[in-house]
């Protein structure tokens, strides 16, 4: 049996990132996956960024991820997204050449020599032992499955059994024996959905009757700039029209989302487009985003009209749509379910309570979107490899970082839902932003070998004069941050004991206890989050705590 220190189980996003962060802090790492082509696949939008994504990706860039640096290498067209708001909220977004990007993302794993990739399918896993296929054995298991545990992918009465469709039309088996591993281990499984739209042929689509949206020029870059990379292309804007309501209207008996077919539980911030029809009538259009998906591709991404409508239907309402009269469908869009976890059972290190080496990143957790995915990977990675090695963990929280922020609510709060980052779920998003992400962060990233101290000096370098003049226009506001933040870390360093028991507290609802029994929070700062703590309910455990 061959010997890693960590093996990361998935080649997405998370994955990748997982990977990569475990190698660099020097553990010998394994990451398995079905196909080459899953290496940084973008199954859905082509695109990096946005607002509070943004944020993540020079996050990760910060401490050495690949993201940042891929997407510089693959982008086609950038925009700064809320260019007249305070940089806080200021978010660059690109479109990607999914070519490119996949390309760009081997190149920078062939760069760690003590990673090994093997394609190959998971087919048996021990967890106690943790051993993979018997086959494999490590110090420490990253799970980043993305959609395939027991993917279903549905088109109107059409079912797939599938983790993703692939670039060349067929469909990858869904992993069948995972879910079942974890929920034997105590994990709650969860059932999720999330979807696509159709692939348009650019040749059919009339861009004469839509809006232009140029690229930024000049435009900013996630890393560094890449003088071999001058590419533009322009992306373009349609709408859906009265007749194209009226179709999803007629037909929505038929939409798996409202017969019952579907009953994983969708992202509410990226719906579907009948979910906007029949959800917000008092809209009589919504915007659609026409996207390239390379510079040699001959697909569009229509962004914002995923659906799981059959084809019949998704044919008749494509065609009501300004500049689609003529379209040709490539692919159809979709919606997909899959198992997750409950995060709550992770710590914020990604890391599991009852079975400490075993770390977690990505829509296992129950987050949607490439960037929460490949952040998440960044931080279980490096804190699978400190497990397996003996090493400091990366920690990361509220205060220090957007990555953070999303980590605490899905470990503390749970989900109902896809999560997805926003700046506005971050208290301390005036000094979280992305142009001082390696001022927050890199120190810490050179101390446990994320990145060099040449590479932090030259990122630094690049962007001292710019967190220089922001946190002089953000003074007084951050002065009030840095006071309430002060404040949040007192109460993080009260630690709560693993083995506490919440039971027969004075103060505690049985609701209370029984969240809290499952939630377990490390520290007084994630109690006071759980829904319905009152200030009585945190006074109370704090003097059991100072008791002993």
């Amino acid at each position: 049996m061959q010997h890693f220190d960590v093996i990361v189980i998935g080649g997405g996003h998370a994955g990748v990132e997982a990977a990569a962060a475990a190698a660099r802090r020097g553990a010998r790492t394994l990451l398995m996956t079905q196909r080459a082509s899953d290496l940084g696949a973008m199954s859905c939008n082509p695109s990096i960024g946005g607002p509070g994504k943004s944020q993540m990706v020079a996050e990760i860039d910060a401490m050495g991820g690949i993201m940042a640096r891929a997407a510089d290498a693959a982008g086609i067209h950038f925009r700064t997204l809320n260019a007249s708001h305070g940089a806080a909220t200021r978010a660059l977004r690109a479109q990607i050449d999914r070519g490119l990007y996949h390309d760009a993302v081997v190149a920078m794993l062939n760069e760690h020599p003590n990673l090994t990739i093997a394609f190959e399918t998971v087919e048996s896993i021990d967890l106690t032992a943790a051993t993979v296929n018997g086959s494999y054995s490590a110090g420490a298991l990253v799970f980043t499955t993305g959609t395939f545990l027991n993917g279903l992918a549905t088109r109107g009465a059409e079912k797939i059994p599938s983790g993703r469709l692939c670039d060349d039309g067929t469909y990858q088996a869904p992993d069948k024996n995972i879910s079942g591993i974890l929920a034997d281990a105590g994990f709650h499984i969860m059932r999720l959905k999330t979807g696509t739209p159709a692939r348009i042929l650019r040749d059919s689509i009339n861009f004469d009757v839509c809006e232009v949206q140029p690229a930024d020029n000049p435009h900013e870059w996630f890393s560094a700039p890449d003088a071999r990379n001058n590419r533009e292309v322009a992306c373009y804007i349609t709408h859906t029209t009265d007749a194209t309501h009226a179709i999803i209207r007629e037909n929505i008996a038929s939409a798996p989302m409202y017969n019952g077919d579907i009953r994983g539980t969708g992202p509410r911030y990226c719906p579907s487009l009948e979910d906007k029809v029949m959800r917000f009538p008092e809209h009589l259009s919504h915007h659609v985003f026409l996207e390239p998906e390379g510079l040699d591709s001959d697909l569009i991404y229509p962004n914002g009209i995923s659906t799981s409508f059959g084809a019949d239907i998704q044919d008749k309402w494509i065609r009501t749509i300004p500049g689609l009269e003529n379209a040709r469908v490539a692919r159809y869009g979709y919606a997909i379910e899959y198992d997750a976890i409950d995060a709550r059972a992770l710590n914020s290190c990604l890391q599991s309570k009852d079975l400490p080496h075993l770390f977690f990143a990505g829509q296992i957790n129950g987050t949607s979107g490439y960037e929460e995915a490949a952040a998440q990977g960044l931080v279980a990675g490096a804190n699978a490899a400190a497990h397996a090695l003996n090493l400091a963990p990366l920690a990361l929280d509220r205060t220090n970082s957007m990555i953070g922020v999303m980590i605490d609510d899905i470990t503390t709060l749970g989900v109902d839902e896809p999560y997805r980052m926003f700046t506005s779920r971050a208290e301390y998003r005036l000094h979280l932003r992305a142009d001082n992400a390696i001022a927050r962060l890199g120190g810490a990233a050179v101390e446990l070998g994320l990145i060099s101290r040449a590479e932090f000096d030259e990122k630094y370098e690049r962007r001292a004069s710019i967190i220089a003049e922001n946190d002089r226009f953000y003074a007084g506001y951050i002065e009030r941050n840095r006071r309430e933040m002060d404040a949040y870390r007192r109460d993080m360093a009260l630690k709560i004991p693993r083995d506490f028991d919440y039971r027969a507290m004075p103060g505690l609802t049985n609701e209370l206890v029984e969240k809290l029994t499952t939630t377990r929070p490390e520290n007084i700062a994630a109690l006071s989050r759980i829904p319905g703590m009152t200030p009585a309910g945190i006074m109370v455990v704090l003097r059991k705590i100072r008791r002993g």
